[in-house]
This record gives C-alpha cells, structure tokens and sequence, in this order.
C-alpha cells in the first residue's frame, strides 16, 4: 500500500493533467477519430501538466497545493488543446514545399 501513495505522490499533477484532458476531449470529438489519437491526446495532457505545473506556478507564485493542483488540471486541459491544434495546423500545412523554398529547390 505504500507503494500506492508514493506512486500517487509522485503523479498527483500527472493525475490533475489526465482529468482535465478528460474534460476537454468534450470539445475534440472530432479531431480524435480513434483510440491512437485518445491516447495521444489524454498522454500529452498529462506530460503537459506533470512536467510544466512546477514552473508556472512559480511563475505566478502559486504555493497552495490545492492552487498547485488546480494549474496541474488547467495545463492538463490545454495542454491536450494544444497539442491537438499544433498537430492539425502540420497537417493542413504544406511543409514540404516551404521546405524546398528555403533551401532553392525547385517549386511544384
């Protein structure tokens, strides 16, 4: 049992950033088309907030763990959103052509 209260003293933000991620799949529905993108999308939530929640709190000189913990869900819940917008802005742009008109390739 022990192991289990290390463990969840060790993710508490990690935890916080995966059930805001959770809330705002709500309003992704339609960028994540299956169970790949769900997973991307709740990890990337939780990576946001368990490695980024120390540094804007301190930032803002946020100390109260209940406040803390609060930052660790926010950053959850965009950090998903962000992730989901940086990836279909790639999509949607041709990266291949701007590429080749930096280096002087030829243009299609």
């Amino acid at each position: 049992m022990d192991f289990f209260h290390r463990l969840l003293e060790k993710w508490d933000l990690g935890i916080a950033g995966l059930l805001g991620a959770l809330v705002a799949t709500r309003w992704h529905k339609d960028d994540l088309l299956d169970r790949k993108a769900w997973f991307l999308f709740l990890l990337t939530g939780m990576a946001c907030a368990h490695y980024l929640t120390g540094m804007v709190s301190a930032y803002f000189g946020i100390v109260e763990p209940r406040s803390v913990a609060g930052v660790g869900f926010l950053l959850g819940t965009f950090g998903g959103s962000l992730i989901a917008a940086v990836t279909r802005a790639i999509k949607a742009a041709d990266l291949w052509s701007v590429i080749r008109s930096k280096f002087g390739g030829p243009s299609q």
